[in-house]
């Protein structure tokens, strides 16, 4: 292990243990009644003038049915650099030091800053599928604040999609809004979820390239996807209430061996 993690790792643990938080590996993780909520570090590339690093982190529904990979892998939906502005264009999202002890210590210094002031507050809101769902969907419109900010200050000019702002199609949000019994939201991420699957599709389907099997499985997401649309739109909470319980059993069980 060189200097950074070390430092970093033995550092965060004083911070945030007494939170329950535990760590695994690069990985710090605990579970608050019905979410996951983690936070990872990872070293990027060498340059000329030092190393970088990032932070990650997520809110997670155990709901989702969760992967022993994906909870030890680092699953960084969102990037702690980005709770400020950046005078990088598009928004930094990692921090840079040079490998000499006073650089590493001020970089983990300021890593601090930003979990004690930004995410662990955040974490202690998002404390379950009810309350990480606007929590969420908050922060995606932060980011992209800052996001349109930092363009402004390298008079860039915006070119980001109509999903800039909130990605709505994304099933970590979803299932949160199943859980929490908002199911309007959820219609509306599942058809956005459709309608991005659907253009694919008709993106590939005529590509030489994609066997059938491949063409098949696209068949099979987007059969899925309108049969839980049409389980939404009819009010069949039941369906899924159960679905909801087995993977939230699911997720439990396998975080049992690892926190």
């Amino acid at each position: 292990m060189d200097d950074f993690l070390k430092q970093y790792k033995n550092r965060c643990e004083t911070e945030v243990l007494p939170y329950g938080f535990k760590r695994k590996k690069n990985v710090f993780i605990r579970v608050v009644n019905d979410v996951l909520q983690s936070f990872y570090t990872e070293k990027l590339s060498i340059y000329s003038y030092g190393r970088e690093c990032r932070v990650g982190f997520s809110v997670l529904p155990l709901c989702q049915k969760l992967e022993a990979e994906r909870i030890l892998g680092g699953f960084g939906v969102y990037y702690l650099r980005k709770f400020e502005i950046s005078h990088w264009a598009e928004g930094d999202d990692r921090w840079r030091y040079k490998s000499i002890p006073e650089d590493i210590s001020a970089c983990i210094n300021e890593i601090l800053i930003y979990i004690n002031k930004y995410l662990l507050p955040f974490f202690e809101r998002a404390n379950s599928c009810k309350a990480a769902l606007p929590e969420v969907i908050a922060l995606e419109k932060l980011f992209n604040e800052n996001r349109i900010e930092s363009l402004k200050l390298s008079d860039i000019a915006d070119k980001a999609g109509p999903n800039a702002e909130l990605n709505l199609s994304d099933s970590t949000k979803y299932f949160m809004a199943l859980k929490s019994g908002d199911y309007d939201f959820a219609l509306k991420s599942r058809k956005a979820l459709l309608e991005q699957n659907m253009a694919v599709y008709e993106s590939v389907q005529n590509n030489s390239y994609m066997t059938k099997e491949k063409l098949h499985e696209k068949e099979e997401m987007l059969s899925k996807l309108q049969d839980e649309i049409r389980h939404l739109e009819e009010k069949d909470w039941d369906y899924f209430k159960i679905i909801i319980a087995d993977n939230e059993a699911y997720s439990r069980e396998k975080l049992k061996g690892i926190i």
